[in-house]
């Protein structure tokens, strides 16, 4: 299916989630970017998946479905004048799952913006921008932007839940500086909720209400430039956030995201009172000489569940149900704390072979999902097949997703 599900935790990545709002159909189609090629302002791409999920029903049975996905995206970034540059992207989606009858087809205009460069030193964007913010792999607390913005989930990796979302209608303005930058924007109100029509360009996600954002960076010593945020708006409490990387030797990067200020949490809903929240992502990638990276990192968000919350929560299906529903809007982690590793092989045992593996431990639950890919690279054709499975106690994070495992192949032609 299509929609995006209204359990997903992406930032996480938690497929647990993706599997409560059973968008099967989606979970496991990656959307991979095409060969390296001439250079053209223009990309496009047609993707097909097919798969096969495991379930079980309320009885404990096991049941077995068969799901398929088209996806056909365009996206452009190039000059049309002298100083002025156009951006813009756009990705349809379209599902069916078998045994259901159930077919939706979803549009994600992700971006839609100009750029103006009046000075070497200035830029202004005006349009919809898809702002990424954040320099973790599977948790993102300083990416403000992304709450609301998952129309259509076709791929559970972190990479492509940042890329194929929608992005916010902003005014933004940069200024750059030898070893630093200052960003401000503004982001409008333009609708008041969301929309599931599959042409709507969905204003009522990302642009509710009034928001503004601050950031700033300046390389202080070598190449450590962290950058300070400061993110709020109608309705919002401040928000405070700092990105920051570093060189550990010559093949290990240390990575550390944070943000704090007072909110709700998540289990409390939109209307519950405000108290204070850190949320952190902590960890380092390693590079080795075979062209393997890996990812370790520590995610950690104070204003979703303990094990206590978590508890109360599964007693009852309705806010357990709701909370799902909260924390994949947000794109938070469904539980506080967890530990998460993504490992690639490039150019694995042949050439044009790359293997990719992620995972994710439930430290408040104990429970965990695997996700495993082998993607092969023709010249303008990728073809690859991935495999899912969730572990954990009944009531668990991973152990109650409804889908237990997920075999998917995909097809993509880049023209």
């Amino acid at each position: 299916m299509c929609a995006a599900s209204p359990a997903l935790a992406a930032g996480d990545a938690d497929a647990s989630q993706l599997a409560a709002g059973d968008e099967g159909a989606l979970q496991l189609a990656d959307s991979a970017s095409a060969a390296a090629s001439a250079h053209s302002d223009w990309r496009r791409a047609f993707e097909f998946a097919a798969g096969n999920y495991t379930a079980a029903n309320q009885a404990g049975s096991v049941l077995l479905n068969d799901n398929l996905r088209v996806s056909s995206s365009l996206a452009y970034d190039g000059a049309i004048a002298p100083g002025w540059r156009a951006v813009f992207g756009n990705q349809l989606d379209a599902g069916w799952r078998a045994g259901t009858g159930r077919y939706n087809a979803i549009d994600t205009l992700k971006q839609a913006y100009v750029s103006w460069r009046p000075t070497t030193s200035t830029i202004i964007d005006a349009g919809r921008v898809n702002l990424r913010e954040g320099v973790a792999s599977g948790f993102n607390p300083t990416d403000f932007f992304k709450a609301g913005a998952l129309r259509a989930v076709t791929s559970i990796d972190p990479e492509s839940l940042r890329e194929d979302r929608l992005g916010s209608v902003m005014l933004r303005g940069q200024v750059l500086w030898n070893g630093g930058s200052v960003t401000a924007l503004v982001s409008p109100p333009l609708a008041s909720t969301p929309s599931n029509a599959t042409f709507n360009p969905d204003f009522g996600a990302t642009n509710a209400k009034w928001r503004y954002m601050l950031s700033g960076s300046q390389r202080l010593f070598g190449n450590f430039a962290p950058q300070w945020l400061v993110y709020g708006g109608a309705g919002i409490s401040p928000q405070f956030g700092v990105d920051a990387t570093t060189l550990l030797d010559n093949a290990t990067v240390g990575f550390l995201e944070y943000s704090a200020g007072r909110s709700a949490a998540l289990a409390d809903g939109p209307h519950g009172s405000d108290s204070f929240h850190s949320k952190l992502a902590a960890g380092l990638t390693r590079t080795f000489p075979n062209k393997v990276s890996v990812t370790l990192e520590y995610d950690y968000d104070g204003a979703s569940a303990n094990r206590a919350a978590w508890d109360a929560l599964t007693a009852n299906p309705l806010r357990f149900g709701q909370y799902l529903g909260a924390a994949g809007s947000a794109q938070e982690l469904a539980t506080r704390q967890s530990l998460f590793t993504y490992v690639t092989w490039q150019d694995a045992f042949v050439v044009h072979l790359d293997l990719t593996a992620m995972a994710r431990y439930d430290l408040v639950t104990h429970s965990d999902f695997t996700w495993l890919e082998a993607r092969y690279h023709w010249t303008r054709v990728d073809l690859a097949l991935q495999w899912q499975s969730n572990h954990g106690p009944s009531r668990s994070t991973y152990g109650s997703a409804a889908q237990k495992q997920v075999l998917q192949g995909v097809l993509t032609f880049f023209y």
